[in-house]
């Protein structure tokens, strides 16, 4: 591996400078036994940019993963599957070294653009300019390229979260700017151009509204949420968003399918900025664990009321057919009557009664 850029940055004339990136939160909940996050999912290309473009967080192993911030959005895979191939070969555990090793490839991945963008024409390495570009080129040359190298940044920003051994939550800022950042004393952090009004918002809530990593998860993720929409008024923050609350063991995630517009709704008018307890209430709701499962029919039925309209009738035909599939599961059937039952087609009996009783919108 070529040594990081920026051990060397004394060596150039120039300083770093920060880019634009969108917005991702992580915060501590239930007295820090897990971990709750939100993102857009807005990808920039250049001057353009799609909302619902990308899926910003990636799972690194050992319990860890990667919130993804930034334009740069084509440079990420590469760069995380060299860091789960190092990860996976270290067996690391310890939030800094595994902090360190998504700093070195970071700085890894800059390199190779500069690189590519900058020295091949010189048939030059990043080490081999810092280390002879001095005397291979006139001063001119030498500071031309210098600035050249100021100007090719890098708009990629990883939020690194999760569980060391003992199941303690760790949250790290790491850019190819500067070593990584330690948030776990304040227990929550945020990066991207959405960055300082999701933290205004956090911050606010933790002197005002009671939010700390004693939350439980619906109560965290209303602060979350709540921050995010707050972002929301930086340009390159899209409006879509996932939330995710996880532990060692368990994944949870928040029912979508219009459910985000209606808290979005809901927290403009009855909690921006205050606390709403109808919120939170919708929030809990909306809530289904990898246990429960998207399609299981009591989760649908606590969200439906939460769904957006034109959605409701395509997922009241989904309740039907789990329930119906359920009661299959739940009558002894002799293999006789189980041929029979296969033979029949109850949906085109059953769902034109059901509309019949006022199901559609």
């Amino acid at each position: 591996m070529s040594k990081p850029l920026v051990r060397n940055i004394s060596a150039l004339p120039v300083l770093w400078r920060r880019y634009k990136v969108t917005v991702c939160i992580a915060a501590f909940a239930e007295e820090s036994r897990r971990i709750v996050f939100s993102a857009d999912s807005k990808v920039a290309f250049g001057d353009f940019s799609a909302d619902q473009g990308a899926t910003k967080f990636e799972l690194l192993g050992q319990r860890y993963l990667a919130l993804i911030a930034g334009n740069d959005i084509v440079y990420a895979l590469p760069t995380i599957t060299r860091i789960k191939k190092e990860i996976m070969r270290t067996r690391y555990r310890d939030p800094d070294e595994v902090a360190s090793t998504v700093y070195e490839q970071l700085c890894e991945t800059r390199n190779q653009v500069i690189e590519a963008k900058i020295l091949k024409k010189y048939k030059l390495s990043v080490d081999d300019f810092i280390a002879k570009g001095k005397q291979s080129f006139t001063d001119q040359i030498y500071y031309d390229i210098c600035s050249r190298i100021d100007r090719q940044e890098l708009s990629l920003q990883f939020l690194v979260a999760g569980f060391d051994e003992k199941d303690k939550p760790h949250l790290r800022i790491v850019s190819a700017d500067e070593p990584p950042h330690d948030y776990d004393t304040l227990g929550f952090a945020a990066v991207g151009t959405g960055a300082p009004a999701a933290l205004a918002s956090l911050t606010f809530a933790k002197d005002h509204n009671a939010f700390a990593r004693h939350c439980n998860l619906e109560d965290a993720a209303y602060f979350v949420l709540a921050a995010k929409f707050m972002a929301e008024s930086a340009t390159d923050v899209g409006k879509d968003t996932y939330v995710i609350g996880f532990t060692p063991t368990e994944v949870s995630h928040l029912y979508d399918m219009g459910g985000i517009d209606t808290i979005r709704k809901m927290w403009l008018k009855n909690g921006a900025p205050r606390c709403s307890a109808s919120t939170i209430s919708t929030i809990k709701n909306l809530f289904y664990s990898d246990k429960e499962g998207f399609l299981n029919p009591a989760v649908m039925e606590r969200c439906l009321p939460y769904i957006a309209r034109g959605n409701r009738k395509a997922v009241r035909t989904l309740i039907d057919i789990a329930k119906q599939a359920q009661a299959r599961k739940s009558l002894p059937t002799s293999s006789t009557d189980q041929t029979l039952t296969d033979r029949q087609s109850p949906c085109a009996e059953e769902y034109p009664e059901k509309d019949q009783h006022g199901h559609d919108d």
